[in-house]
């Protein structure tokens, strides 16, 4: 027992984790993480505070209100959800019951940071499908992969951090063959609602495939922890029996609900596109190269001024992010949208280098 326990440590030791920073981020506008960064009215917060009792830290959570919302919200039956921390929480959930060490994943690179770690943790062989320059996944190569030996396969869609779609044709021919092996699909649709495109209505047709969510993106509470994972009753039951005795707490419980009947979303959602188009204007006008995604952010090259204007960003008090990494887009960097307020100050340090 003693060996096989010091041969886990030297193996999770060579697995490189990141320590959050020492620095507050809150004092800067955080355009790296593709988080929400324009504040909530009063009006919102004050309504989540009057709901705010004793009992929220006293007793343990009550969630079952929650379930019942997102079942009306997504029309999907309330016994397909399953409630998680987070996206990376629900794709652990289905990495605890379809993956095993050596088993076969097939995910697209590159892709949600947790999707990596976690392969790395379970020890799976990882088949990865690569983009090329053009940021087109290799969908051919991936059908070829599909076999009755692959255990699970990750795809996001909207993906990050290139920000592309699966077209919903193209995930029907993956769902299609995966079905036929019986191989599990999960689809991680943490950036719906920036992208109108779900797989949810499909979930009856294939019962391998699951979906995820989270009210990080779209409803802008990344701080909450708050996703969950939609699949056949069957699927659901069994993800439900691997959950922690409370899904959520009870704080999070409580504004997810608030963010679902105030339909938060919608107002968030058409500030990011009012702030894109003004932000799409003026790189327009000025002769940038750029690419919008299907997600909340947008990657600019910059080209031989990459180090300068990410140096400025940081000067000012703006963190922003390395493009698609994907190889020919080095000099692009990747900025979360926001507000046209907070648009207008990418704009500012943009207009430093114009000439």
């Amino acid at each position: 027992m003693k060996n096989k326990i010091q041969t886990k440590i030297r193996y999770l030791e060579k697995i490189h984790r990141i320590r959050g920073p020492i620095k507050s981020r809150f004092s800067f506008l955080r355009l790296d993480k593709n988080e929400k960064v324009n504040e909530f009215n009063f009006t919102f917060l004050r309504k989540i505070l009057k709901r705010i009792k004793s009992e929220h830290f006293t007793a343990y959570p009550e969630v079952e209100n929650l379930y019942n919302l997102i079942s009306k919200k997504d029309n999907v039956d309330k016994r397909s959800i399953v409630l998680t921390a987070g996206s990376d929480g629900a794709i652990r959930t289905c990495f605890d019951f379809f993956v095993e060490k050596g088993s076969k994943i097939i995910t697209i690179e590159p892709t949600f940071a947790m999707v990596n770690i976690y392969s790395k943790i379970f020890q799976t062989k990882q088949i990865r499908i690569s983009f090329d320059r053009n940021l087109n996944f290799n969908l051919s190569n991936l059908l070829k992969s599909i076999k009755k030996n692959i255990d699970l396969i990750i795809l996001a869609n909207p993906n990050s951090p290139t920000g592309t779609l699966i077209k919903k044709n193209e995930l029907e021919i993956i769902l299609k063959k995966s079905n036929k092996f019986n191989v599990p699909v999960l689809i991680d649709e943490a950036y719906y609602g920036f992208c109108k495109i779900t797989c949810v209505p499909l979930i009856k047709k294939y019962k391998n495939l699951i979906v995820s969510r989270t009210f990080s993106k779209a409803y802008g509470v990344a701080g909450v922890r708050v996703g969950y994972l939609i699949a056949s009753p069957r699927i659901a039951n069994i993800l439900y029996k691997l959950k922690p005795m409370y899904e959520i707490n009870s704080i999070g419980a409580l504004i997810s609900e608030e963010l679902i009947k105030n339909k938060i979303d919608k107002r968030y959602i058409k500030e990011v596109e009012k702030g894109k188009n003004l932000l799409q204007k003026y790189l327009i006008l000025n002769n940038y190269e750029f690419i919008i995604t299907h997600a909340n952010f947008i990657h600019i090259n910059f080209e031989d001024k990459f180090q300068l204007i990410k140096k400025t960003f940081i000067k000012k008090n703006i963190l922003v992010k390395g493009g698609p990494q994907v190889k020919g887009f080095e000099n692009f960097l990747r900025i979360t949208l926001g507000s046209p307020k907070d648009m207008k100050k990418v704009i500012s340090i943009l207009k430093i280098f114009k000439n």
